[in-house]
């Protein structure tokens, strides 16, 4: 008798995702608070230029955030975004659910009076990742310096 075993072999995925990282001068606190508080939230998340109207921000799994982002062009980006998983201060994941779909990790490591921020988006194709990637590797690098403006306010 000879018995089968099926063994499932994950899709690679460098080909599908974008990794930005961020080193901040705050304690991984102050950070995720950054995150997780939409009066703070809204004050940084977007590229340079842009401006956020949020509708809906409930930060709990299975809790939705809904906002459009104002371009400096003047169109409007409808964004819906799922929470999957909140592990304060450390770890959100998130599901980008309008176009273009994407899930984010994003980790926040202690580094005592620093905080590394590592910022993963996996997409459902290397089509689409290589699309996005053409501006999304700078925003995400705007995004960390906005955030880090903000909070340097306190």
């Amino acid at each position: 008798m000879t018995t089968k075993t099926n063994t499932a072999v994950a899709e690679p995925t460098a080909d599908r995702e974008i990794i930005s990282t961020h080193v901040f001068e705050s304690p991984r606190e102050r950070v995720f608070q950054g995150w997780s508080n939409p009066d703070q939230l809204v004050q940084w998340w977007g590229p340079d230029g842009f401006t956020n109207t949020f509708q809906e921000f409930s930060f709990a799994p299975g809790g939705e955030w809904k906002f459009i982002m104002h371009g400096p062009d003047g169109k409007n980006y409808d964004n819906h975004i799922v929470f999957e998983e909140i592990a304060a201060p450390s770890r959100v994941v998130f599901q980008h659910v309008t176009s273009p779909r994407f899930q984010v990790t994003a980790t926040f490591d202690d580094l005592g009076a620093q905080t590394k921020v590592t910022f993963r988006m996996l997409f459902e194709t290397a089509k689409v990742c290589e699309a996005v990637k053409i501006y999304a590797v700078e925003a995400n690098e705007q995004n960390f310096r906005r955030l880090e403006a903000l909070i340097a306010k306190d």
